[in-house]
């Protein structure tokens, strides 16, 4: 059986539309379990009706790891699936997973499929697609999927996959101490315990509405929960005894680096100058020096600067008004 946890937060008027695109699986060996991360809204009176053919659990707001974890926690299926409250499966899913675990046998533990991004018709390649895998096959396997996981565009997405529960418990879920990034966190960690498959086909349809509030604004206001996510990712990665390819031990060590950079940037830009001398401390102990740090200092300085004169040439040219 198939375990299909539904993690939601104020999301009423959209998670009827996910729980019906599971129920109109054609694999039908599943259970529904929805994880109400302590909603303000109407969703336990939406989800009324729905009566026996859910599972429902209410908990106090903790998060979206935490409501993931409870998800699993509660599950009695072999394997388990998350999907979103605001996304959709195409009814094929489960079904196109299975039969590919089926072919690949034992050695893979997670599949997934290729998505499709709705709600934003700038977005208009599949995350296969963006991210160069699946060209020539429409299944396969990943004989390095940490590359695809750390991918600048990733590719394997937790609403598309289909892992089994004991692999999650090993790994005890989602890190309940990160706010953004979680999946990422859990995807890298079972890359280093299990092999993974796929279906290249677009079954799952992510929604990038612009309007629709979500974590990944966190990134965008580079906000301290952001920042302090990724930097208790990051450290913990470098401290897994199973990660022992050195040079996504030195990307991971240079990304913490450029987080700190990052970070004291957004704290001097708000006049913060002691928690920003903090930042550059974090970043010598880290393996940085104090020349590197002053250089990419001046660089954004002298960005910062000029690119108002930069706007301006290019109205210009353009012919229009800066």
């Amino acid at each position: 059986m198939i375990s299909v946890v539904i993690p939601t937060f104020n999301r009423a008027a959209l998670i009827g539309r996910s729980i019906e695109s599971v129920f109109a699986q054609t694999y039908k060996n599943y259970e529904v379990i929805v994880i109400d991360d302590g909603s303000l809204d109407n969703t336990r009176e939406i989800l009324k009706p729905y009566g026996q053919r859910i599972r429902y659990f209410y908990q106090n707001n903790r998060g979206a790891s935490a409501a993931q974890n409870k998800g699993i926690e509660v599950a009695k299926g072999e394997w388990i699936s998350v999907l979103a409250s605001d996304d959709e499966w195409l009814p094929t899913k489960l079904q196109r997973q299975v039969e590919v675990l089926e072919a690949f046998g034992e050695d893979s533990g997670a599949c997934f499929t290729d998505c499709q991004f709705v709600g934003n018709s700038d977005l208009k390649q599949t995350a296969f697609e963006l991210g160069g895998l699946g060209k020539n096959a429409s299944i396969g396997f990943l004989d390095d999927p940490l590359r695809y996981v750390l991918g600048r565009d990733p590719v394997i997405y937790v609403q598309s996959l289909l892992v089994r529960r004991s692999l999650l418990k090993e790994l005890v879920g989602f890190d309940e101490a990160m706010v953004v990034a979680e999946d990422t966190d859990l995807l890298l960690r079972l890359a280093l315990k299990t092999k993974f498959c796929f279906v290249a086909e677009p079954l799952v349809k992510i929604d990038r509405t612009p309007a629709q509030a979500r974590l990944m604004e966190l990134f965008a206001v580079k906000s301290d929960k952001m920042f302090s996510s990724k930097e208790h990712m990051y450290k913990k990665w470098v401290r897994l005894p199973e990660l022992v390819d050195p040079v996504v031990r030195a990307q991971t060590r240079e990304n913490l680096r450029g987080l700190y950079h990052d970070w004291m940037i957004r704290d001097l830009y708000q006049f913060k100058f002691s928690e920003a001398f903090a930042k550059m401390r974090q970043a010598i102990d880290a393996g940085d020096s104090y020349l590197r740090i002053l250089s990419r200092l001046a660089f954004r300085a002298a960005r910062k600067t000029c690119a108002p004169l930069t706007r301006q040439v290019r109205s210009a040219a353009q012919g229009t008004p800066s």
